[in-house]
């Protein structure tokens, strides 16, 4: 796995000793190109054709689009160097970049945060990066021990934290300037939960305007690319993407489905394929069995690595196995309508206030059932530690704002779930293939912001969509779900369809939380057998979490033993554990260099 382009920069004050650059970027990026003297504006790049000299601005994403249009490099300088906020904020996510101008350095990320940037701050010194793990390098650290225990329980982040104590991400909406040892951070969009604050939209406006939205934005870009390739699985939110490109235009068009042939996903995406005479191709992660566990561990920790310990490496090895058998060309993916169903509304009363108990109820049933770390695993003083910090978390986000119930909910997943998680591994996956997500655009988020509640519940907005859209591919059923037409029309039948699927997920999450077992990616189980296969030969990295304060030892000697197999969530954890603890370890070595 070849390592996404990449950055580090450190300014140094006038009279003091900066850290060495080029020694923490070439412990993580042997390949990295240095440059700068040791006493101003240090720089390394990776992964792309040459240093990060004084005039040269480096684009961080395969795809660069404001709205509809497309930009050009020269033109992402120019929005740099002018501090153009207004088109920064309009810049499709995941998008980054970075320049250098004399004695200062420039990077930005995009309005939600999903290209992942990270500071550090030290005396007289500050710096910027693509990876928490050269940063990490640079000054001797320690692991942050919030961040472990909510990644424990979520298996991604929140409110910025990584897993090392002086490293933070970049927030959203935010460019990061560092000159002469000072880091400024500066808005260029006001925080999600301002944006819409007082501004409502009603239901039909916004059918009508993201329909518009979305069918302009499909012609705009298969006009620029006529090879794109729709991400077509059987649910929603791709649904809602094939609708909006004109009919003409889905012949010949070219769909891919992850999964295997006989999955619903597949079974679904093929008969919609079959019936607009579009080519389907069928991508899967057939022959991961095969991989002997050191090739298997060795593709996980590079990924781990591409999404700097920030989230599941298991499933994003198990995706980047499947992607390169895959055609290449241009992706249209559905990652966003999420954000327009009120995917985090619990119970009835949505304009209720946030309190302790539901926030925890949240917490307990929605978002630590998905990728917790298995109980045995964990000391039982972290186990206690890391649900304190967990459920704190969850509560001070929801209420930051002092916004009712639901809209909370959703400023949280907004806010905190789409670039924590999605935006972990988007990060990678946006710098080396053109992709784009329309509904991310900032015009979709807005909108979905705007609607009440009401109207994005149980998918109702994005039904009527469907619905205004393609009437036809609304009366199809999704994967697991009636079909969308179903959630607009009244009546007993419908209602008691809406219930069951909700009574079927419901027990599901019971289920999983009873069993303290997860449902893990495509591929998981497969790597996570083959990582442990592999601390069975080479117990020694697992064996040194033992002295640490957050993995029960006795689970170890379990895992190495063979007496005890853990379960995929709790592997991708252990694995980010261990690579952290490594560069804590070798940060105060790369200082010393």
């Amino acid at each position: 796995m070849s390592s996404p382009p990449g950055f580090a920069a450190v300014s140094a004050a006038a009279g003091h000793r900066p850290p060495a650059l080029a020694a923490a970027a070439t412990s993580v990026e042997p390949a990295a190109l240095c440059d700068g003297a040791p006493a101003g504006l240090q720089t390394a790049t990776w992964g792309t054709d040459g240093p990060l000299v004084e005039g040269r601005t480096l684009v961080l994403s395969q795809e660069l689009r404001r709205r509809n249009l497309v930009i050009e490099p020269e033109d992402v300088a120019r929005m740099l160097a002018r501090r153009d906020k207004n088109a920064l904020a309009e810049m499709l996510p995941t998008f980054g970049a970075v320049h250098h101008a004399g004695s200062a350095l420039l990077a930005t990320t995009d309005a939600l945060g999903f290209r992942h940037l990270y500071y550090r701050v030290g005396d007289g010194w500050a710096a910027v990066s693509t990876s928490a793990r050269v940063l990490a390098g640079l000054a001797p650290t320690s692991l942050d021990h919030d961040g472990l225990a909510v990644q424990s329980l979520l298996g991604w982040q929140l409110r910025g934290r990584s897993l090392f104590e002086s490293v933070t991400k970049v927030p959203a909406g935010r460019s990061v300037e560092i000159r002469d040892g000072l880091l400024r951070l500066d808005a260029f969009t006001d925080d999600l939960g301002d944006q819409q604050d007082g501004h409502r939209v009603g239901i039909a406006d916004a059918v009508a305007s993201m329909s518009s939205m979305l069918r302009g934005y499909l012609s705009s870009y298969l006009d620029d690319h006529p090879d794109a390739i729709l991400q077509l699985t059987g649910g929603q939110d791709s649904r809602l993407l094939l609708s909006a490109i004109e009919p003409r235009r889905r012949r010949g068009l070219r769909v891919v489905t992850l999964g295997r042939p006989d999955s619903p996903d597949v079974r679904i995406a093929a008969d919609l394929a079959r019936r607009y005479g579009m080519r389907h191709e069928i991508i899967s992660v057939d022959g991961l069995d095969t991989l002997q566990p050191e090739e298997a561990y060795a593709r996980c920790a590079a990924a781990a690595g591409a999404i700097e310990l920030g989230a599941d490496p298991l499933a994003w090895a198990a995706l980047d196995f499947a992607e390169a058998r895959a055609t290449p060309g241009p992706r249209i993916s559905g990652l966003g309508g999420e954000v327009a169903r009120g995917f985090y509304y619990l119970g009835r009363d949505g304009d209720g206030p946030v309190t302790e108990a539901r926030a925890r109820r949240l917490a307990d049933w929605r978002m630590f059932v998905n990728e917790a770390v298995e109980l045995s695993a964990l000391r039982p003083e972290f186990r206690e530690h890391a649900r304190e910090v967990a459920h704190a978390d969850v509560l001070t986000t929801l209420a930051d704002g002092g916004r009712p119930w639901f809209e909370a909910t959703d400023e949280l997943y907004l806010g905190q779930r789409m670039q924590h998680w999605a935006g972990a591994t988007e990060s990678p996956v946006s710098a080396r293939r053109r992709i784009v997500n329309p509904m991310l655009d900032d015009r979709w988020i807005a909108n979905s912001r705007a609607l009440v509640p009401a109207d994005k519940a149980g998918s109702r907005f994005l039904a009527r969509l469907q619905v205004e859209l393609d009437v036809d591919l609304a009366r199809l059923p999704l994967e697991g779900r009636p079909s969308p037409a179903t959630y607009v029309t009244p009546g007993w039948r419908s209602t008691w369809r809406r219930g069951a699927t909700t009574v079927a997920k419901a027990g599901r999450k019971l289920g999983q939380r009873v069993r303290h077992r997860s449902r893990p990616p495509v591929g998981g189980e497969i790597l996570a057998d083959a990582v442990v296969r592999h601390w069975r030969t080479y117990p020694d990295a697992l064996l040194a979490l033992a002295g640490g304060q957050v993995v029960e030892p006795s689970w170890i000697d379990d895992v190495v033993a063979g007496r005890h197999q853990p379960g995929p969530s709790t592997v991708a954890f252990m694995l980010n554990l261990s690579l952290a603890t490594d560069a804590v370890r070798g940060s105060g070595l790369t200082a010393a260099r």
